[in-house]
């Protein structure tokens, strides 16, 4: 069953000026750890890696859709990519947490489906959240 969907477009050249006038400031205020850490490995463009995961955590914000104030941090909703390159959310802290209590209200798992796509500057991010009933 479907629980929620959610896209995002973005003119990456939005987070271009957002990186010239705020830099470390603004990366750590949106991505996690781990992506800062791939980030450091010299990417080739680290412009559109930026923009592509913070149009995913739009989309999966959009998906979600959570009340003000739930405790989903942006820091902790990570886009990942598995060992065939194909991309996938890593939740930490309070919004693994989140995650985890929906689940239980629910009675059931939720399953997290992500696509993302460029075509500079513009970047797509399209994420399918399913939830799979217990019992």
């Amino acid at each position: 069953m479907i629980y929620g969907v959610g896209t995002d477009i973005l003119d990456a050249s939005r987070i271009s000026n957002i990186l010239k006038k705020f830099d470390k400031k603004f990366i750590s205020r949106i991505y996690g750890k781990n992506e800062i850490s791939f980030l450091n490995k010299k990417l080739k463009n680290q412009n559109l890696f930026l923009s592509k995961r913070f149009a995913a955590k739009e989309a999966f914000w959009k998906a979600m859709s959570p009340q003000r104030g739930d405790g989903l941090l942006f820091t902790e909703i990570e886009v990942l990519n598995d060992k065939n390159g194909k991309p996938y959310f890593y939740f930490s802290g309070k919004t693994e947490e989140y995650i985890k209590k929906k689940e239980e209200g629910l009675h059931g798992n939720l399953k997290f489906d992500i696509s993302l796509s460029d075509e500079p500057p513009y970047v797509i991010a399209f994420v399918v959240i399913s939830l799979a009933l217990i019992g």
